[in-house]
């Protein structure tokens, strides 16, 4: 229930502010995401996540990702990283290509679950190369796809809203 709330206030702030014709090209958005990658050496993970940004042609951000084994036996992680995204080309920052340069933590385990204090732990890096495609003004998807450390890559597809 407290997920439909936040989904529907999130929605009607979109819609406030196409209706009062707000068009900046600084902006904050934020996404929820869902890729498969792999951290694990043996099969796929299933990573969910979300990330809130600010920006224009460049943006900066903070991006939580969540991925687990599909087969239960492998890498669970836990990824909290900041982000710099570029547009291509630095024309209309709402739509069209981009490139991301990720870094921070990731918190690792062996077993099926992630447990703060961790007792394994390593820095996360990576390059992600997108399309955002925008509906209407405010809303958006962007398919990508993702490579780096601790993971070696992954593609995924996240949605989202910029104010």
């Amino acid at each position: 229930m407290r997920k439909l709330a936040i989904i529907t206030v999130i929605l009607l702030s979109a819609e406030y502010l196409n209706a009062q014709g707000v068009r900046t090209q600084e902006s904050f958005f934020t996404n929820v995401l869902a890729e498969v990658n792999f951290y694990g050496a043996r099969r796929p993970s299933t990573g969910y996540g979300m990330s809130i940004g600010y920006g224009g042609r460049t943006a900066l951000g903070l991006q939580l990702i969540y991925a687990m084994p599909m087969d239960g036996e492998d890498i669970t992680v836990l990824e909290f990283t900041g982000f710099l995204r570029f547009s291509i080309p630095a024309g209309n920052p709402g739509q069209g290509p981009f490139i991301q340069f990720n870094g921070g933590a990731a918190v690792v385990s062996t077993t099926s679950e992630v447990k703060i204090p961790a007792s394994t732990g390593t820095l996360s890096s990576g390059l992600t190369v997108g399309w955002r495609i925008l509906f209407g003004n405010h809303f958006f998807i962007e398919p990508y796809i993702k490579g780096g450390y601790p993971f070696y890559g992954g593609a995924g597809l996240s949605t989202g809203v910029r104010f």
